[in-house]
């Protein structure tokens, strides 16, 4: 996941206004954010935006608009986009092993609160929320209690937005693909495909493990998701009625997730 920072330098919004009916993808330059990104335009569900704290020099996806200078704890980088949109996916954060707690409360929770709060003010109709599925760990309480924080927003958003709406929670566990940074490739998929494989044929020892030990073990047995079926659910959300109340999508039903048939 992106982590959209907290320093802006300029707006390059060109007016700033979103054309009815756009899908705008805050942390659309990570590598669950790109997917998403990529799956929407494949489906041709109408305007795409993808928003973090740069833009490319040159565009990463054809039919995808880039915006950049986007800071998620300033909603005045970003609200004009808000009236009229179709959709809110949000795939922001920072890896669990940042260990300064009010840091990683701050990009893991303030920075999707932000961006749900702004959204419900201009009733975006749609949020996706791509959260996480994660041990109880002390060493980690500010990765987890910031998203537990934004989990809590989106279970709110129904009735702070006003107007019928869908909200989707997807909690992945480790998520298996290529990961960019800066021009380099990191293939996570090496060492996480053959742990998905591992964890699904022993599934059952692997979750009776984590019963007999919750504190240490529990949530960390779980297959890893693939960055692509993470993006078939939320194309999914985003093609779906708006009325949709709240759903969520935890490592079961996202693990081995094929695209709804129109």
């Amino acid at each position: 996941l992106e982590c959209i920072g907290y320093r802006i330098e300029g707006l390059d919004h060109q007016g700033g206004m979103a054309s009815a009916g756009k899908t705008l993808v805050f942390g659309g330059r990570g590598m669950v954010g790109a997917a998403i990104c990529r799956e929407l335009a494949q489906r041709s569900v109408g305007p795409i935006a993808s928003l973090a704290r740069s833009k490319p020099a040159t565009p990463a996806l054809e039919g995808v608009e880039e915006l950049g200078s986007i800071d998620a704890l300033k909603p005045e980088t970003f609200e004009s986009l808000l009236p009229g949109a179709k959709a809110v996916v949000i795939s922001i954060g920072e890896p669990p092993w940042i260990l300064d707690k009010e840091r990683a409360m701050r990009s893991n929770g303030s920075t999707n609160i932000s961006i749900m709060r702004a959204a419900a003010k201009h009733r975006v109709p749609r949020i996706v929320l791509v959260n996480a599925t994660m041990p109880s760990w002390g060493l980690i309480a500010g990765y987890r209690e910031g998203k537990q924080a934004a989990e809590q927003e989106a279970h709110n958003y129904p009735d702070s937005c006003g107007v019928p709406c869908s909200v989707l929670v997807m909690k992945p566990s480790a998520v298996s693909g290529t990961r960019q940074e800066g021009s380099v490739k990191i293939p996570l998929w090496v060492v996480l495909e053959p742990m998905r494989a591992f964890m699904q044929i022993f599934s059952r020892p692997l979750q009776a493990l984590e019963n007999l030990l919750p504190s240490l073990l529990g949530n960390v047995l779980r297959p890893p998701v693939r960055v692509e079926e993470i993006a078939l659910a939320a194309a999914d959300a985003i093609e779906a009625p708006a009325e949709g109340g709240l759903r969520e999508l935890g490592v079961n039903e996202l693990v081995g997730y094929a695209a709804k048939k129109a």
